[in-house]
This record gives C-alpha cells, structure tokens and sequence, in this order.
C-alpha cells in the first residue's frame, strides 16, 4: 500500500475528491465504492474522509447509500 508522506498529505488532500470523481466516471462503482477504493490506495481510514471529503461528495454518498437503503430515515407522513 502506498503511503502518503506528511509533506505531501495537504496536496493530496487537495486532489482526493477529483480521484473520487474519476472512479466513478471510469466505472468503478457508487462514490462509496470510489472512497473505499482511495482508503485502501492511500491507507487513511475511512472514517478520516468524513473530515477530508468535500460537501459535494458526501452528498453524492448520502445519494448512493439512500438509493441503495443504507440508511435509515425516518419519513415523515400524515396520519
């Protein structure tokens, strides 16, 4: 596993959310799966993105986890 040093984890950083991007475009699944895969590629722990990840892409997480019932909502409804 390829290591990121401490000089250049900022500009890393930086980049993480193109790689994300270019995953996902190349076919490599659902924007979880494009995190996951740069976790392993970097060796950060997941629950390090949540601090790292831009909002555009948690949204777009939060999008595939929904459409995949990953999470658990509570909808609203009249009764």
């Amino acid at each position: 596993m390829r290591r990121i040093s401490d000089s250049d984890f900022g500009v890393q950083i930086k980049k993480l959310p193109n790689e994300i991007e270019e995953i996902v475009k190349m076919g490599g699944g659902t924007y979880i799966d494009a995190v996951l895969e740069i976790c392993t590629k970097y060796d950060i722990e997941p629950e390090s993105m949540k601090q790292i990840l831009p909002k555009a892409i948690k949204e777009k997480i939060e999008r595939d986890a929904l459409e995949m019932n990953m999470l658990k909502y509570k909808i609203n409804t009249v009764a």
